[in-house]
């Protein structure tokens, strides 16, 4: 089963996410763990992009002030939770930071992503966040009485069509399950510390991600307004190290 590592910290958990991770992605890699991933700049570099009433709002910064923010992000194979989260353990962020350990909806294939970015193109990650609570209960309930269904919940057809839209601009993404599934691993005193959920409560909640590869912001950010989630949840956009 494949995994969404999500590196959280500051900016000493960035350095180590830019750095190789201490050895950590070589030993990963070895062991036929890892299958992608990458270390991210700094939040002051990215950009939180929603579209309400047609029109644009963009914010410099990440989707959601908290102290600890998303520094990079790794795609693991584990036979099940347990394995995923001692690889996380051993991750060298886990004692200045956490990382929150998120399953990926069933069906994700092998990302494959080419290592060399062409010349004149950047990458970046999009999270794709969006209000989660209550997804399962309201799921059950007729339609007509879903007074504020989650933006995400009616728009996989619309998605697919975004896709077909933003062409090879997009490289590769997968939803995720839902924030109740995840598990935030850190090290206290030395001793690995498990709580369940995510990283952090706030209304809006990663769903899935996608990576780009454009050839400036602009087209980055034109190709985040366009998704359709933009226009219920928020998408953060953060340039990858490279």
């Amino acid at each position: 089963m494949r995994y969404l590592l999500l590196i959280r910290g500051d900016e000493s958990a960035a350095a180590h996410a830019d750095d190789g991770c201490g050895g950590w992605s070589e030993r990963m890699l070895g062991r036929g763990v890892l299958r992608g991933g990458g270390g991210l700049r700094p939040p002051a570099q990215g950009k939180a992009v929603r579209v309400r009433r047609r029109q644009l709002l963009l914010c410099d910064g990440p989707f959601a002030e908290t102290k600890e923010q998303v520094a990079g992000y790794d795609v693991i194979d584990c036979p099940d939770l347990d394995a995923a989260v001692a690889v996380a353990a051993a991750h060298p962020t886990t004692p200045v930071g956490c990382i929150e350990v998120r399953p990926f909806a069933e069906g994700m294939p092998d990302p494959v992503v080419p290592e060399q970015v062409p010349d004149g193109r950047l990458r970046y990650l999009m999270l794709v966040c969006a209000d989660m609570r209550g997804v399962d209960q309201r799921k059950e309930m007729p339609s007509p009485e879903l007074a504020d269904p989650p933006p995400f919940d009616d728009v996989p057809d619309d998605v697919d069509a975004w896709i077909e839209g933003v062409g090879d601009r997009r490289l590769y993404g997968w939803p995720l399950e839902d924030p109740d599934a995840a598990v935030t691993v850190r090290r206290v005193d030395g001793a690995v510390v498990t709580t369940d959920g995510p990283f952090a409560e706030t209304k809006e909640q990663i769903a899935g991600y996608d990576l780009l590869e454009c050839a400036d912001l602009d087209e980055a950010l034109e190709a985040a307004a366009s998704h359709p989630v933009a226009g219920g949840g928020v998408l953060e956009l953060r340039p990858l190290w490279l």
